[in-house]
């Protein structure tokens, strides 16, 4: 896997095209090298890309699209540095401006919709804001329109890729447990000790 082919398919919302040339390996491999280095500077906790309230809106954005249930939601997978990690090393100048220009946009939606930044708006209201996102990027889809550049598809492609690569999601939320009585002949089944997650 060459490290450009994944930046070219992360930039672009991994359009049709580029994602048949990625292997599932390859897009593991990429996630992967991706927490291996948020494992690492989790000392410092300094930001790449984000600025502070970029970082707590991008926390808050991860968290709503995965919420803490009975399993951890995105805030325990730490998605909000996963994804500051790719703007800064995988993401072009231009898909990593275009990006922070979409949460500069939803801060105005925000101020303008309820009055107020995003982040001082309760669940519900934030809530109603991404109800908003998905209702532009389904009217996309129902004119044939491309959605690879829509902001709030790429915080949710990059919120699940973050989050189901991450230790927390592929031990925890994707984990299956096997009932007994039920049989399910494709069924995925957990290897132990694998020591992946080391």
């Amino acid at each position: 896997m060459l490290r450009r082919d994944v930046i070219r398919a992360v930039a672009t919302g991994l359009a049709l095209p580029t994602i048949d040339a990625l292997t599932p390996e390859a897009m593991w491999a990429a996630a992967r090298a991706v927490h291996n280095r948020i494992r690492r500077a989790r000392q410092d906790g300094a930001l790449l890309a984000l600025s502070e309230h970029q970082n707590a809106m991008v926390s808050v954005l991860a968290e709503l699209i995965i919420p803490e249930t009975d399993t951890p939601g995105a805030t325990a997978a730490q998605v909000n540095r996963f994804v500051d990690v790719m703007l800064a090393e995988w993401f072009d100048e231009d898909g990593r401006e275009a990006f922070l220009r979409g949460l500069v946009a939803l801060d105005a939606r925000s101020v303008n919709t309820f009055g107020t930044p995003f982040l001082e708006l309760d669940e519900v209201q934030q809530s109603v804001l991404l109800r908003g996102l998905d209702a532009e990027l389904a009217a996309l889809r129902q004119l044939d329109r491309p959605t690879n550049d829509h902001f709030f598809q790429q915080m949710k492609w990059l919120t699940l890729y973050g989050y189901y690569t991450s230790e927390v999601g592929a031990t925890q939320e994707l984990e299956q447990v096997i009932a007994p009585g039920r049989y399910d002949p494709c069924g995925p089944v957990r290897r132990e000790a694998s020591g992946q997650w080391e």
